[in-house]
């Protein structure tokens, strides 16, 4: 994945603001201010042109693509962006609070939306914008949005999905050499994998509260879980938060701790791609990305969204249901309350990104999936993705499936954005090369029998958060597991020795000098 950069157009200069003041006939230039995830937009790089897809200069990175953009279509009014990163929602709340940095456009997640909009701190689009915003969004997409709520208010008209995606674990069977390599495979399509002897001390897990507690609740709650079939309720149990369901989740993070490697926020996938560990819990993107820049190793990574339900019966026998769960989350564009806030600006860059074209770059760049549809989206999957390499006729019926293809269905995400030639066609429906499931397009568009079983991510409100945030804190900085201590004593012991030879060789130099200068 790409590393943002911090890009900070800067103002202009102090003279010309002097200069200006005095000409009543000159405007200031507009400023867009944005906050961002990190590693989370195209930048260009050598190479990008064999994917160009946008109307603008592929060499120019999405936000100088923008910047062109806004001249064009305003008379060739220059305008500046100021684009900072955080790195966790959280991160992003608490500086929006202190107030003392101000923006038009932010990127938080499904849960924190909700916080920010029970916190009267967004902004809502303009009546007259909503549809242009919301017109090449999936309709799966809007429909999850319009449920998503803060109190009795809808996040639908105060956030527009940018990404989304799964919670999942990435592995490398390759790994775990001493074992059957679809015993490797099963172990990872159920989450109580993670809690067992066989992958001890060999993953890592999110150093993300929510993400890590919503694994644990899933594990603790598992055969509750497996009863729920209604995915509103798997929803509501998802999400519980109440002091008993907390006191047992932290238990089983604590488990989940001392039987992992370690907690990492933005390292796991690099991690994988060199091999020091074996699976991570992650984001599907960053799994997207890991798997693809692995293959440049010759190293196979698999995704596998842990949805599957393991267990005997009375007679010993192994049940293998589809009733686990996950978390499928969505990250959108929001705009915070500001008496500064550049509306006009603001609208139109989040228009601009979920045009189809850019969309396709952005997920090129970075490996997470679009919330957008439409052609131009559906046209990249197929390039990555389908044997025929593009849109071609209608499937064959007598067409069969084999060991090296199969079908692949995404109505449920491009059903009702596409074009009539494409809907046709039944242009969702790809013939997907095997290679590719169960690795990265698993990972950007989950099945629908998957889908069934994947929850949404609610604000706890601001006592459950209180609660969820000491508890984490607890976790974080409880004892290390015996192996850790003795890791990290040998690392003290080695640095203790550094030190002692630092000083000792400080010593003879001074040593060698006085008998060189007598």
């Amino acid at each position: 994945m790409k590393k943002n950069k911090l890009l900070l157009l800067l103002p202009i200069s102090l003279a010309s603001v002097f200069a200006l003041s005095g000409c009543n006939n000159k405007e200031e230039t507009k400023v867009l201010r944005i906050l961002n995830c990190e590693d989370y937009i195209y930048e260009y790089e050598d190479g990008d042109e064999e994917n160009a897809v946008g109307k603008y200069d592929y060499q120019m990175d999405m936000v100088d693509q923008f910047i062109a953009y806004w001249a064009d279509t305003h008379d060739g009014e220059e305008i500046e962006v100021v684009y900072d990163t955080f790195d966790t929602n959280e991160t992003m709340f608490n500086e929006l609070q202190t107030g003392k940095t101000t923006y038009d456009v932010i990127v938080p997640s499904d849960y924190m939306v909700q916080k920010l909009l029970s916190n009267d701190m967004l902004e809502k689009f303009d009546d007259d914008k909503i549809d242009e915003l919301w017109e090449n969004i999936s309709p799966y997409l809007k429909g999850n949005f319009e449920k998503i709520k803060a109190g009795e208010e809808s996040i639908y008209n105060y956030s527009i999905p940018y990404m989304w995606g799964t919670v999942g674990v990435m592995y490398n069977p390759e790994y775990y050499s001493e074992l059957e390599e679809e015993h490797v495979h099963e172990l990872f399509s159920d989450w109580d994998s993670l809690y067992g002897k066989e992958l001890k001390g060999s993953f890592s897990i999110k150093d993300s509260v929510r993400d890590t507690y919503a694994v644990s609740l899933i594990h603790r709650y598992r055969d509750e879980i497996r009863n729920v079939t209604n995915n509103d309720e798997l929803t509501k149990l998802f999400n519980r938060s109440d002091v008993e369901t907390m006191a047992q989740v932290k238990l089983d993070m604590m488990d989940l701790k001392e039987n992992a490697f370690g907690f990492e926020c933005d390292s796991g996938k690099t991690d994988m791609t060199t091999q020091k560990i074996g699976a991570n819990m992650c984001w599907s993107g960053d799994a997207t990305w890991a798997i693809t820049e692995a293959e440049e190793f010759d190293l196979t990574l698999y995704y596998s969204i842990p949805t599957m339900y393991f267990a005997e019966d009375e007679d010993g026998n192994l049940i293998k249901e589809q009733k686990g769960a996950s978390n499928v989350w969505f990250d959108g564009f929001c705009m915070p309350k500001s008496e500064d806030l550049h509306k006009d600006l603001a609208q139109e860059f989040i228009k601009f990104m979920s045009q189809p074209e850019n969309a396709a770059q952005n997920c090129y760049c970075v490996g997470y999936t679009p919330g957008v549809a439409g052609d131009a989206m559906l046209d990249y999957m197929y390039s990555c993705y389908d044997i025929r390499g593009e849109v071609g006729g209608e499937i064959d019926p007598n067409w069969v499936e084999g060991e090296d293809y199969s079908y692949y269905d995404l109505s449920y995400f491009f059903g009702g954005s596409l074009s009539e030639d494409y809907e046709s066609k039944n242009a969702a429906v790809l013939m997907a090369s095997q290679e590719y499931i169960g690795r990265q397009l698993t990972a950007q568009y989950p099945s629908d029998e998957i889908r069934d079983r994947l929850a949404i991510m609610n604000d706890f409100g601001s006592e459950g958060n209180a609660r969820l945030l000491d508890m984490w804190e607890q976790v974080r900085t409880n004892a290390l597991p015996l192996w850790g201590i003795i890791v990290l004593a040998v690392e003290v012991v080695a640095g203790v020795a550094f030190a002692a030879y630092l000083i000792a060789h400080k010593v003879n130099r001074k040593r060698f000098k006085k008998e060189r200068r007598s």
